[in-house]
């Protein structure tokens, strides 16, 4: 869960993955940063609407959820086009109740997140979630995952969150480790997880 990528994957072994769902529209991460700065707070936008929401109402505002028909995949933009007309409305009414508005984004988009990982845990009875990305670093976002899940939840310390770079590396590691003929020669940023 990242500003670039959200994807819900699951690991069946070392360069085993089968992908389960992904956003049809924005990141989450990127989902945060435009809601951000809608509010005026800055740039990542991740840690500052948490900063924000840790003083808001989380129940302040109904925020609608994606419901893509039982499908592991998840959509920002009606989310972030209602909060958009929220804060419009709210402005025109005075100042803007940026903590409340936070907490609520916050809450909603996290409650999507972790439906999702629950009901793919469920499904696939898996033995461990493991989470890596920006979005990771959210706490808010872990507490809701290890409420709703019944297995470990293994995730980086919130300051490694934000570098790929370890989940990279260890891909890469196992791709040489394991290197076949079909190996990629270029290296490109669209490439697939899986296959």
């Amino acid at each position: 869960m990242s500003g670039a990528h959200t994807d819900l994957v699951l690991m069946e072994d070392h360069r085993r993955f089968r992908p389960l769902g992904r956003t049809i529209d924005d990141a989450a991460g990127e989902a945060y940063d435009k809601v951000a700065r809608l509010l005026g707070l800055g740039f990542p936008g991740g840690p500052l609407i948490e900063r924000a929401a840790r003083d808001g109402d989380p129940s302040a505002f109904p925020l609608p959820k994606s419901d893509l028909a039982g499908r592991y995949d998840v959509s920002f933009s009606g989310l972030k086009t209602a909060v958009l007309r929220l804060v419009r409305g709210l402005e025109a009414k005075g100042p803007l109740p940026v903590a409340d508005v936070a907490a609520s984004f916050q809450r909603t988009i996290n409650e999507m997140l972790a439906e999702r990982v629950a009901r793919a845990a469920a499904e696939f009875a898996v033995r461990t979630v493991m989470l890596g990305g920006g979005v990771a670093a959210n706490l808010a976002l872990r507490e809701q995952i290890t409420r709703r899940v019944g297995v470990p939840l293994r995730v980086p310390p919130p300051k490694l969150c934000i570098d790929n770079g370890a989940m990279i590396g260890a891909a890469a590691f196992y791709q040489l480790r394991h290197r076949t003929d079909d190996a990629p020669v270029a290296v490109r940023s669209t490439m697939p997880l899986a296959r």
